[in-house]
């Protein structure tokens, strides 16, 4: 990829994407997205939309979000936000962008917590390593998370990345017979038996997709909707943020 979109679409600044400021105006003439990704082969037309605000066209990548003026001269990088509501409209895209992410898991291939009582408010992901304090804190409450109408869904990050300890290890949990058992033993520090015939851990896949949604670092909780919850926090805090994003979704015309 182009260093100057790669960068656009990774750090906050602003800058001149062709001629430099110290030229003279001229009459702005707008071109279309299919002309805009022609001039940058390294954006994806289908991720080239109009922007909230009039003449910027946005250019998403992943979770990266980045903007464009419509006549292609200029290349600004940094979030929208809507001052009347204080809504970051950049960082509802991100969102959007995570949730469709999201979606294309495999459900098979998550160790789901569900409530007991059958009822679901909220569905969370929570991208974990068996390693990680703070995963194995969340895991230790998991029995109010549920409690409190929350359905957990696990997905595989080892921070170590492959062919490290911690890796092979989610290889073993994923893999296991009883993948609920095994993830609460490996986080009680225990050791899980390897299984010789496994070849279908999601390990990799599902790592790579951390990386593409631009996890740093675990737990990674999100919302159903794609939202960033942060990293571990106390059960009841957790819903309370997930009750706000429901009451939030629905004031929205």
């Amino acid at each position: 990829m182009n260093t100057t979109i790669r960068a656009a679409l990774t750090t906050c600044a602003v800058i001149a994407a062709a001629p430099a400021l110290s030229q003279p105006p001229s009459a702005p003439q707008t071109i279309s997205k299919e002309q805009l990704a022609a001039r940058f082969p390294e954006l994806d037309i289908g991720g080239i939309k109009d922007s909230p605000v009039p003449g910027l066209y946005e250019a998403v990548s992943g979770t990266n979000v980045a903007y464009f003026t419509t006549d292609g001269r200029f290349l600004f990088r940094g979030d929208i936000v809507e001052i009347d509501s204080r809504t970051n409209l950049t960082d509802a895209r991100r969102a959007e962008s995570r949730a469709a992410m999201l979606a294309t898991i495999d459900p098979a291939k998550e160790i789901v917590y569900a409530p007991p009582s059958g009822e679901i408010k909220h569905r969370i992901f929570v991208f974990t390593d068996v390693d990680c304090g703070y995963c194995r804190q969340f895991h230790r409450q998991i029995a109010d998370v549920n409690a409190l109408g929350i359905e957990v869904h696990y997905v595989s990050y080892p921070r170590t990345g492959p062919n490290t300890a911690s890796w092979t290890r989610a290889e073993n949990v994923w893999c296991s017979a009883d993948r609920k058992t095994a993830l609460t033993e490996a986080k009680l520090g225990k050791a899980i038996d390897a299984v010789a015939s496994c070849k279908d851990a999601p390990i990799a896949e599902q790592y790579e997709l951390g990386r593409r949604m631009g996890l740093t670092g675990t737990p990674g909780v999100y919302s159903e909707s794609g939202v960033d919850l942060g990293g571990y926090v106390p059960a009841a805090q957790l819903l309370e943020r997930l009750d706000k994003l429901t009451a939030r979704a629905a004031q929205k015309p």
